[in-house]
């Protein structure tokens, strides 16, 4: 894993240089600049972005806690450990969602203390990107989200990873249900409830289209419509209607309507 960029924030010469000499002995720690004020801050993180803010909080001009309010305004991610010698700033620093806060002089035991916090917040993002990743990957190969997925392997035996990607488990009242994806011909919001429609029947499920959308592979189940989503394999024809919507026709006996902004993207998906 690459080091995490840092940027150090204060009008005292000593104080960053010394700061940034001290982070120098982390090799997971890099120091992208040393800054004497929040304006020189500003421009420095519209070429580098850092990670962490070493902040300092009493500066001429802008303040740290000004800077930091502002940069939640502008929705910047980076982390902000404030460094002060006033122990009465604490309660303003945590009130701008500080991640840390160093009263100087603060002892090496300490900084390290801030910089394991910084790792471990780190890893944790890690691995809620990857859970995310991994669970947009597994609804495009299988069309199942990992909750789905894993509730699917809790209830049911499968011989093969096969079977498994093209099963969906769904909760028709009090009954877990399984349904082949290949059954379902199109899925119909009808207020609070979902139905499920295959060629034989059709499942009331307690659910909204936006889950059925987050779980579902959109290559293979487009929305058509704010309440539709269909199964692009079961289109045989798509028709405009007199008031500029289209007619999706699945099969010989299933009429859907297809709003006018999602028909381009339902002509990207026909064979």
């Amino acid at each position: 894993m690459t080091s995490i960029p840092v940027l150090i924030v204060d009008d005292e010469p000593l104080a960053r240089e010394g700061l940034s000499l001290r982070l120098s002995d982390y090799q997971d720690i890099s120091v992208l600049g040393c800054c004497r004020n929040a304006t020189q801050a500003h421009n420095m993180m519209a070429l580098n972005q850092p990670e962490v803010i070493f902040l300092d909080i009493e500066m001429p001009g802008q303040t740290g806690l000004e800077f930091a309010q502002q940069l939640r305004e502008e929705g910047n991610p980076a982390k902000i450990v404030f460094v002060t010698a006033f122990r009465e700033f604490a309660l303003n620093a945590f009130d701008f969602q500080a991640f840390d806060y160093l009263l100087k002089p603060f002892s090496n035991e300490r900084l390290k203390a801030c910089i394991d916090k910084i790792l471990s917040a780190r890893d944790v993002t890690s691995v809620v990107r990857k859970h995310q990743k991994l669970d947009a990957l597994l609804s495009r190969k299988t069309g199942n989200s990992i909750d789905s997925l894993i509730h699917s392997l809790e209830v049911s035996n499968y011989d093969d990873l096969h079977e498994l990607q093209q099963i969906i488990s769904l909760k028709s009242g009090s009954q877990w249900i399984r349904v082949k994806l290949d059954d379902i011909v199109w899925i119909e919001a009808a207020g609070d409830y979902m139905c499920v429609h295959t060629h034989s029947e059709t499942h009331i499920i307690r659910k909204t289209l936006k889950q059925f959308e987050e779980e579902l592979d959109s290559v293979h189940f487009p929305r058509v419509s704010r309440s539709a989503i269909i199964n692009i394999a079961k289109l045989s024809t798509l028709t405009p209607n007199s008031n500029g919507e289209y007619v999706a026709q699945l099969g010989d006996d299933i009429q859907v309507k297809v709003g006018r902004k999602y028909k381009f993207s339902i002509d990207e998906l026909k064979p």
